[in-house]
């Protein structure tokens, strides 16, 4: 969760509103309000009314949120939409702060302040903050002497002063009571995210709940008390070494460095340097804070069930009190030109990676939006140059392209993967001649216009949802863009012409440029010892007065929401044994369709290549590259693919050409084209691929678990040999698509077109004569059930590692929902439950911890427990051990359970759902052969249940069951004979988990 609070941070980019120097009227009076306010703050959550605010900009005619913006007396930029379609509201508040501003000698400073932000103020996160102000006032004083220091073992004697008066601290603090109070009020993706020159903090609430969040959030940005420090900065420790077993950063960052051979975009990395994080700067963080985080360089972005006027009259009660201040004009770095090609390479084992870069434009200047063109003919995931020229005709394994355009400079990437026996520098010299193509403006007229409307296909999708919504406003401002010229983008667009985008490729595309190769060899990995941590104690029934009197403040009881058949969704049945769901789109005119057979790899393990090989494939007179510049120029996407017990096809796009793209999928799945050639290439593809993912972390540790899970059923050892692979034929894989129409199917269809319609072109399209077949036997997948805990373990040096814990439970029963649901809410709900509390609040043992009791799929199928651990490998052994007496002992909170209780009650009822998911919650509540709407039951059954239905579940179903623990790291950094004591202990290697 810190690490998309890191994100959002990164992202909001505050827009430096200018700030006068002189005092009027209305300052005068907010000033002297803001010194009442801070003795009423101190006693009550009841905010001034000052209604000091104005609007800044008008309701744009061409804006398609309709957008109000406001500025408050103190500066701070408030853009609201109003969406209705469901009782909720998103919010994100943008500061234009990010690592860019990282001082030089404390790098990873603005991430771990986004971090800090979340655990408390003076008044949240604390039962006495007058007697806790002087132990972390010594805190500070002590970091700062340990900043300051060079020897070693001085730093360590300071280290044990700041674990010890840091353990007489905590004795005031209440861990995470954001989270528990935000929980309480049936708040969901609370989280923050840092980047560059950005810091966003997000949260989605019920849109009844909207006092309680302006409460929360002016005192959070008001007054910050950086506690529990020390467990904080070890979580961002092991982020950064996350970072370190990333692939992808690590040839992004290498690169970057020498795009940006001066400026902090490629200098240095939003997560900091190792030796950075290890030796902090509690005053830099303050400073940082006073200097970055003034309400005159931020934002309030919200949208949701909200009524305007009401909301810009709460934000300006709670947040006009914060007291404004200049903030310093940004840096500027001059970065010298590129000289030529300059080059770069990193090791990293498993894939290959081709990385160019170029630089280009930055956010606002005139050749940005021609630049945008320029990568979306070179990849628009379907008919760009890329994706024709190198990814339809397999002439490398993968390729594509993005752009960066940020406030100080812009930049655009091309990437591709070598085939088996292809050098990396033959995959740059393809990208290249991609980006010549346009600047010879060798590319087909038709390509810019469809680009547009995908554009403006991909701005309706965007109204549908509150983040979305949210995202285009805090860009915006993070650019410091006028709200007019942000929502006048696509009119702008559709002015360029062939020549524009010619101009610019040439212009900016030349000579200079950076290559970064990523080669398949180890990687060095920097190793951090864990620090001398004590054990915070950790006390669930602690509240601060502020947080009883946030959840005290009044509002209107919701209403729970539930699903009508008839109503909310139809479902028809043709005659010949299929089915359609249909769902009205109430906002646009897109569709959503799917077409799925209850077939997949466990009764054909070679439908998942059929379904590759359709994706690579033409239909009837189309050529395969005509079909995809087919599905462009209508809007629609087409995917294809199979589970293990279903194959599914997809399409979305336009309702004005879902005929037409009905006839499309018609003539591919009848008349599909595919040259041996391709089929050809397509194989050596998989291969190469599977090769390459017998190398990587990611691939090894899930492949671990899928063995230690079901052993011989698992995926990896499941699919087709290689010899058997390369025997395969197109004929062969064709009549495998071919048949799909031929079982009982199920079409569900989104969008605006009435049923009857919608029937009738499936029954025009997929006329069926004869019965339908019956689809295979549905495979019941079954866990291992050892005597005792096994061990199995993976030697991989990386930075992390990667811990699983798991058991099968009894097989899925609705009875048991209630139950489980509380149980997982309690045990390892979000950042205030048990796991998280525990294993990363209190011990600092790792930066992922997280848990789950999952139900089985459909109807017979098992349930089963997971937990999850990323930490250093000299940690894995004590946080796993800590992880399963947390499973077997189950603390007892009351006040835990409460909390647990009052949030699954509201999300109940402020959780309606929406019209995209209906169809597919109807579906898996058919699978589990539910009545529909089964959470009218559950919602009753929660109000009455009790803290002995979660403690009896727990003992009946979890307590002392035999672990399945999967570890995948570096052995000579961890205490192995501690992981043997644990039970079986096996050491496995590559050809165990995948198969030859």
């Amino acid at each position: 969760m810190p690490v998309a609070l890191a994100t959002l941070r990164s992202l909001e980019h505050l827009s430096g509103l200018e700030e006068g120097c002189m005092m009027d009227m209305r300052n005068v009076k907010a000033m002297a309000c803001f010194g009442i306010a801070i003795l009423v703050f101190l006693l009550c959550v009841s905010p001034c009314a000052l209604a000091a605010y104005e609007r800044i900009s008008p309701v744009l005619s061409q804006d398609p949120l309709a957008t109000s913006i406001f500025r408050l007396e103190n500066g701070l930029t408030v853009y609201i939409t109003e969406n209705h379609e469901m009782p909720r509201f998103y919010a994100e508040i943008a500061v234009r702060a990010g690592s860019k501003n990282d001082p030089p000698e404390t790098t990873g400073l603005a991430h771990y302040f986004e971090h800090l932000m979340f655990k408390g103020t003076a008044r949240m996160g604390t039962l006495d903050y007058t007697k806790e102000k002087p132990l972390l006032d010594k805190i500070e004083a002590l970091y700062e002497a340990h900043f300051k220091e060079e020897d070693p073992e001085k730093r360590k004697a300071l280290y044990a002063e700041i674990d010890k008066t840091a353990q007489q601290a905590a004795a005031y603090a209440v861990p995470n009571e954001m989270d528990r109070v935000y929980d309480a009020m049936g708040a969901r993706d609370l989280n923050a995210h840092t980047w560059l020159e950005e810091t966003v903090y997000k949260v989605d609430l019920p849109s009844n709940r909207f006092a309680q969040w302006a409460a929360v959030e002016s005192d959070r940005f008001t007054h910050p008390v950086f506690r529990l420090f020390p467990t904080e900065l070890e979580v961002v420790y092991e982020e950064k070494n996350r970072s370190m077993d990333n692939k992808q950063r690590v040839i992004g960052e290498a690169v970057n460095a020498l795009l940006y051979k001066k400026h902090p975009y490629g200098q240095e990395t939003t997560l900091g340097r190792p030796e950075h994080l290890k030796r902090p700067s509690i005053r830099n963080i303050r400073n940082f804070f006073e200097t970055w985080y003034a309400p005159n360089n931020m934002a309030i972005c919200i949208s949701g069930d909200v009524e305007t006027q009401e909301v810009i009259k709460t934000i300006d009660q709670y947040f006009t009190p914060m007291p404004s201040h200049p903030v310093p004009e940004q840096k500027e770095w001059v970065e010298p030109p590129l000289q030529g090609r300059e080059a770069v390479s990193v090791n990293f084992e498993g894939e290959p990676f081709v990385l160019l870069a170029f630089r280009t434009a930055k956010n606002k200047h005139a050749d940005a939006d021609a630049l945008l063109l320029v990568d979306m003919i070179l990849d628009n995931a379907t008919a760009g140059l890329i994706n024709l020229n190198l990814n339809q005709q397999q002439q490398v394994r993968n390729a594509g392209s993005y752009p960066m355009q940020l406030n100080d400079y812009g930049a655009q990437y091309l990437y591709g993967v070598p085939k088996q026996g292809q050098s990396l520098e033959e995959v740059e010299q393809l990208l290249l001649a991609q980006l010549d193509l346009i600047k010879q403006g060798k590319f087909e007229d038709w390509i810019i216009p469809a680009i547009i409307n995908d554009f403006k296909k991909t701005e309706k999708e965007g109204l549908e949802t509150n983040s979305a919504r949210v995202a285009m406003m805090r860009r915006a401002f993070l650019a410091y863009e006028p709200w007019a010229h942000a929502v006048s983008q696509i009119a702008r667009m559709e002015k360029l012409t062939k020549e524009d985008v010619v101009r610019v490729a040439n212009q900016y595309f030349g000579d200079d440029y950076v290559v970064g190769f990523r080669k398949d060899a180890p990687h060095e990995v920097e190793h951090v010892e864990k620090p001398a941590i004590t054990v915070v104690e950790i006390d669930p029934k602690r509240q601060s007065v502020f947080a009883k009197e946030v959840l005290k403040m009044p509002y209107t009881p919701l209403q729970p929401v539930f699903v009508e058949p008839g109503k909310d969704y139809s479902k028809v049945a043709f005659d010949n044994g299929a089915q359609l769901y249909h769902v009205a789109n109430p906002i646009n005119d897109l569709f959503s369709f799917s077409f799925s057979v209850n077939l997949g790899t466990y009764a054909d393990n070679g439908i998942a290549i059929a379904t590759q090989l359709l994706e690579k494939s033409g239909a009837g007179d189309l050529s395969a590259m005509e079909l995809k510049k087919k599905w462009y120029t209508l809007g629609t996407d087409f995917g294809v693919g199979a589970t293990d017990n279903e194959t599914t096809i997809t399409l979305s796009g336009l309702d004005e050409n879902f005929a037409t793209s009905l006839a499309l999928l018609k003539s591919l799945l009848s008349e599909p084209v595919a040259p041996e050639e391709t089929l050809d290439k397509l194989k050596e593809i998989i291969l190469v691929q599977r090769e390459d993912a017998r190398k990587q972390t990611e691939t090894i540790a899930n492949a671990l678990v899928q063995y230690n899970r079901y052993g011989s059923d698992s995926y990896f050892l499941r699919m087709l040999p290689a010899a058997q692979v390369r025997a395969l034929t197109v004929d062969a894989l064709q009549a495998k698509t071919k048949a799909l129409p031929t079982y009982k199917h199920t079409f569900t269809y989104t969008g605006s077109l009435p049923i009857e319609q919608v029937r009738s072109l499936l029954q025009q399209y997929f006329p069926v004569t004869d019965e339908l077949r019956d689809p295979p036997p549905y495979h019941h997948k079954k866990v291992r059930s050892p005597e005792q805990n096994e061990v199995y373990f993976f030697q991989k040096e990386d930075a992390q590692a990667y811990v699983r814990l798991e058991f099968g439970s009894e097989p899925y029963d609705e009875a048991m929902f209630p139950a489980i649901q509380l149980y997982n809410n309690y045990f390892a709900g979000g950042m205030a439950g048990i796991v998280f509390q525990e294993l990363r609040e209190a011990r600092a043992l790792a930066y992922v911890a997280a848990a789950q009791y999952i139900t089985g799929y459909r109807a017979g199928d098992q349930n089963w427990m997971v937990g999850v651990i990323q930490t250093q490998p000299d940690k894995a052994a004590a946080a796993m051990e800590a992880y399963i007496e947390l499973l077997d002992t189950l603390p007892e909170s009351q006040a835990r359970f409460e909390a647990a209780q009052r949030a699954i009650l509201n999300r109940y009822r402020t959780s309606k759902i929406g019209f995209r998911d209906l169809i597919n919650a109807v579906r898996a509540w058919e699978r589990h052969e539910l009545p529909i709407d089964p959470r009218k039951a559950r919602y009753t059954a929660t109000q009455s249940a009790q803290l002995e239905d979660v403690l009896a579940f727990q003992k009946k179903y979890l307590a002392n069951r035999a672990k399945l623990i999967s570890i995948v790291g570096n052995q000579a950094r961890m205490d192995i004979s501690s992981l043997e004591k644990t039970g079986s202990f096996n050491k496995l290697g590559i050809s165990d988990i995948f198969i030859d």
